[in-house]
C-alpha cells in the first residue's frame, strides 16, 4: 500500500499523539515488570523464585505492551517513512546521524512486527478447530507470538522519541527557511502494511 502521510497534517499529529501515549504506557508497563522481576528473582543469580508464576507475569507484560502499541501498529510504517523523508532534508550532523540510526532501528522493528503478525495468522489458521481462545492449544502459540513481538515493541519504546526529535528539527528548519543539505539518502520503500 502506498504511503501518503503528509508531515504536519492532522493525521500525522494524531499518529504522533498515539505514539506519545504508547511511549508513556510502555514505560509504565516496563517499570511494573522491573519491580515484579526484582521482587520475585534471586538478587545474585537473577533466577525466578517461581518459574511458572514468573513466566505467566512475563506473558502478561508482553500482551500488555502489544495492546498498548495497538493504535500505533497500523501506521508505524508511515511514521517511520515520514521521519526518513524529513531526515533526508536535514543538514548532516552528529545529531541527525544518531537519529537516522534510531529511525533505521524503528524501520527494522516495524518490518519484524508485521512479519510476526503474519506468522501468527499462519499458525492460527493451522490450529485445529478445537483450539479456541482460552484453550492451551490456542493460548500457548499466541503467547509465543507475543514474546517474539516484545523485542520489537521494546525497540519502539527505546527509539520512538527519535520520531518526535526529527519532526521538531524538520519543523524548525521549515520555519527558518534554512538551506537543505541531504543528511542521508532516502530509505528504500517501506514494506506494505498489514491490516487485520
Amino acid at each position: 500500500m502506498p504511503i501518503s502521510l503528509e508531515p504536519g497534517s492532522e493525521e500525522h499529529w494524531l499518529y504522533l499523539r498515539q505514539l506519545a501515549h504508547y511511549l508513556r504506557h510502555s514505560r509504565q508497563i516496563l517499570a511494573a515488570w522491573d519491580h515484579y522481576s526484582a521482587r520475585h528473582s534471586d538478587p545474585e543469580t537473577f533466577q525466578p523464585h517461581d518459574e511458572d508464576a514468573y513466566g505467566l507475569r512475563q506473558q502478561q507484560r508482553d500482551a500488555d505492551t502489544l495492546a498498548a502499541f495497538g493504535r500505533v501498529y497500523y501506521h508505524a510504517d508511515e511514521l517511520v517513512y515520514v521521519a526518513e523523508q524529513q531526515l533526508a532534508q536535514l543538514p548532516a550532523s552528529d545529531r541527525t546521524r544518531r537519529y537516522a540510526w534510531q529511525v533505521r532501528e524503528l524501520h527494522e522493528a516495524t518490518e519484524r512486527l508485521y512479519a510476526v503478525y503474519n506468522d501468527w495468522h499462519t499458525v492460527r489458521a493451522a490450529l485445529p478447530e478445537s483450539a479456541r481462545p482460552g484453550t492451551p492449544a490456542y493460548e500457548e502459540p499466541l503467547a509465543e507470538s507475543y514474546a517474539e513481538a516484545w523485542h520489537y515493541l521494546d525497540q519502539w519504546a527505546i527509539h520512538g522519541e527519535a520520531i518526535f526529535a526529527v519532526n521538531a528539527l524538520a519543523e524548525r528548519q521549515s520555519k527558518t527557511g534554512a538551506p537543505m543539505a541531504v543528511a542521508a539518502p532516502p530509505a528504500p520503500a517501506v514494506a506494505a502494511r498489514v491490516r487485520r
